[in-house]
């Protein structure tokens, strides 16, 4: 008997779930408390489907498409809609990426300026309310700090006159800390929902694609890692400048309710699929 739609989607999620497993296995989440809070994202998740089919969304629609008791959709339904996710971080990252890449901020030779901390434009005040002004640039300095991507030579008394500078090539935050697992489920998150979009039927394909090879040495999965490196560089300043240009452009303009997410990832490990003899790209 062939399988079922639904029997291969499920193999495909089980191995798209493998790594992230190994992730939560290392951090001590165990597969009991992962399967309850699962409960949460099928629920949610449901209620976007059947909106989006213009089904009634009750007790009863949502446990007949989830298979979850109703009793425990009846719980969920009375706790509300999770809050929307704090602005800080979103700003702090946005506010390195324009930092590092706009040429009102970089010297001649690209690189990041030290930045008067105060002032008009060019300083460290002025980027950060060009990025916010719901952040008062003072907490985004310190989110910089504490994330140790930014450095601080406060020269006067009470530090208004003083220099800021960036101590990063990129925004890295420090190991193990919760904005790293926030950038990891963003990043993840949206190439996820790029790859799933592009198996609905009838709908316009985003991009997602890769090269894969295998047969190689520890030498020539590097050397490539490197290049995949320097490629991703050149692209990712012509795509801040183009994305900081037109988000300007578009902010506070009807219909401006878009969001984008471009990345590029490169992953070396041993072989686990049968050798082929040239990359391939899917």
């Amino acid at each position: 008997m062939s399988e079922s739609r639904a029997d291969l989607s499920l193999t495909a999620a089980l191995r798209v779930m493998a790594p992230l497993v190994e992730l939560l296995l290392r951090e001590g989440v165990t597969y009991p408390r992962f399967a309850n809070a699962l409960k949460k994202t099928f629920l949610e998740s449901a209620t976007q489907v059947l909106e989006v089919g213009s089904a009634r969304v009750n007790d009863s629609s949502l446990s007949t498409l989830t298979g979850i008791h109703r009793k425990d959709v009846r719980e969920w339904r009375a706790v509300g809609q999770p809050r929307p996710q704090a602005k800080t971080f979103s700003a702090v990252m946005e506010l390195f990426t324009r930092w590092a890449n706009d040429p009102d901020y970089c010297d001649p030779q690209g690189r990041p300026r030290v930045l008067d901390r105060t002032g008009g434009p060019g300083s460290f005040e002025a980027l950060a309310a060009a990025v916010s002004r719901d952040v008062h640039p003072r907490t985004l300095l310190q989110e910089l700090i504490r994330l140790g991507v930014a450095n601080v030579d406060d020269a006067g008394a009470n530090g208004s006159d003083g220099k800021v500078s960036l101590c990063v090539d990129a925004f890295v935050p420090k190991e193990g800390s919760a904005e790293m697992l926030q950038l990891f489920s963003d990043n993840v998150g949206d190439h996820l929902a790029a790859a799933a979009h592009n198996l609905k039927a009838g709908a316009a394909p985003m991009l997602e694609q890769s090269i894969y090879a295998d047969s190689l040495r520890p030498e020539s999965a590097a050397a490539l890692g490197t290049l995949a490196r320097q490629l991703w560089s050149d692209i990712f300043h012509d795509l801040v400048r183009d994305a900081t240009v037109l988000s300007d452009q578009d902010r506070g303009q009807p219909g401006a309710d878009q969001r984008i997410r471009v990345g590029m990832y490169f992953y070396h490990g041993p072989n686990l699929e049968p050798q082929v003899t040239a990359p391939s790209s899917f």
